[in-house]
């Protein structure tokens, strides 16, 4: 599995993107865009990547949850490739849902999703047991100190997280952690548990 991260419009208040592809770009690989953003600022990026032969560059997309900056290009990106969506809540342009703990073949392997609401009832993330890999969109996996308060659903949330084999994360608008993020979800959890439970 490779992880191609996209560049996003400075201009515009927008998401992470990533393309997930196979290590060979095999035709039976399955090549996965994670959170298009807001509009089809990445469609020249992918055009220009080696994303195999005779098949589309994005054949399916997966929303991390439906909110806007995550989810509002989905119609150009299925306009110029007829790619599947798919999303744990329905909305605009969804062709299927998912639940929790179901697999998902991104590129040559695949992806679990866990459901954790708390920034919206429908968020996910998506984890790559391969690789070790979590792609968290906004479901906050970095918390800086103890204090404040979270619901109940979040903090389960990032309890589950913390105790997976997690040592990447690509978020949804941070810059992706690719050392030492197993260290940061416990260090975040120990400050959630410090803080109040609503």
């Amino acid at each position: 599995m490779k992880i191609v991260p996209l560049r996003k419009n400075s201009a515009t208040y927008s998401c992470n993107s990533y393309l997930i592809l196979g290590d060979w770009n095999r035709i039976e690989d399955v090549n996965t865009l994670v959170d298009p953003g807001v509009d089809g600022f990445i469609l020249d990026q992918i055009r220009e990547l080696s994303t195999g032969f005779g098949k589309e560059p994005v054949q399916q997309v997966v929303l991390t949850h439906n909110h806007f900056d995550h989810s509002a290009g989905v119609a150009a990106v299925k306009e110029a490739f007829g790619c599947r969506v798919f999303a744990y809540g329905d909305g605009p342009f969804v062709d299927e849902t998912l639940h929790d703990r179901q697999f998902l073949k991104a590129g040559d392997d695949y992806l679990e999703v866990l459901h954790t609401p708390g920034h919206s009832g429908d968020s996910i993330c998506l984890y790559a047991p391969s690789l070790q890999a979590l792609f968290s969109g906004d479901t906050q996996v970095k918390v800086i100190a103890a204090g404040g308060s979270y619901c109940c659903e979040y903090v389960d949330g990032l309890k589950r997280l913390a105790a997976m084999k997690i040592q990447s994360i690509y978020s949804g608008h941070d810059q992706p952690v690719v050392k030492g993020a197993r260290q940061m979800l416990l260090q975040s959890l120990e400050y959630v548990l410090g803080s109040q439970t609503i």
